[in-house]
């Protein structure tokens, strides 16, 4: 079956790693769980670990031990200097005005943070709709519901779906679903991956079918 929707993960798929988003979030969360939840700072770091591996999220954790406010917490950890780590990415924005499919943003963040993201890259134009942590209703990838969702909300079956992330994990849980698959990093093959790619930029390269007209 042809690829009718694309789910492009936000964080780390759409920019570089290196970018340095990832850390600042990453600081975030640490100084929420330490001054606003009162973890003591030493314990912060493997309770994280354990929450992202048990849950997806160390928001989910951070819900089912300490009953926090969602919203609360994703503004705290949001509060982030976009503007300032992410450039304008012509080449990304070529790569979206080649794809026919229609495209979604499909992240475990919050919409509001996707769109500075993708208003700093300056793509915001190539997407139909944002699916963020609160639509999942805070289940979050890899979660079956978030993906089920993601079809629900596109209209579009499994098989026509295409998903890119840069982990393994979520891609793994869409390919289960009957979704095509690639991971963006490292290039090197996975099992959860169709295609494995270095760079977002490069996906049409790795999988052309995406731009090529059917025949007859």
């Amino acid at each position: 079956m042809p690829i009718r929707t694309i789910f492009f993960d936000l964080d780390d798929t759409l920019y570089p790693k290196d970018s340095g988003v990832w850390d600042a979030l990453r600081g975030r969360i640490a100084q929420y769980m330490h001054e606003v939840v009162g973890i003591p700072e030493a314990e912060v770091q493997p309770i994280r670990e354990l929450y992202l591996k048990t849950y997806g999220t160390s928001l989910r954790g951070l819900q089912t031990h300490y009953a926090i406010d969602a919203e609360a917490y994703l503004r705290y950890t949001h509060e982030l200097p976009i503007e300032q780590l992410i450039a304008p990415n012509p080449a990304l924005d070529a790569l979206l005005s080649q794809l026919p499919q229609t495209k979604y943003i499909f992240t475990n963040s919050a919409s509001y943070h996707a769109e500075r993201v993708l208003r700093a890259l300056g793509v915001e134009r190539h997407f139909a709709g944002i699916l963020d942590v609160r639509e999942m209703q805070f289940h979050s990838k890899p979660h079956p519901f978030a993906y089920q969702l993601a079809f629900e909300r596109s209209g579009t079956a499994a098989s026509q779906a295409l998903f890119v992330d840069d982990m393994p994990v979520n891609l793994a849980a869409a390919k289960q679903l009957g979704a095509s698959t690639a991971l963006v990093g490292s290039g090197e093959p996975d099992p959860a991956a169709d295609v494995s790619i270095a760079r977002v930029e490069q996906l049409i390269e790795a999988m052309p079918a995406l731009v090529e007209l059917p025949h007859g």
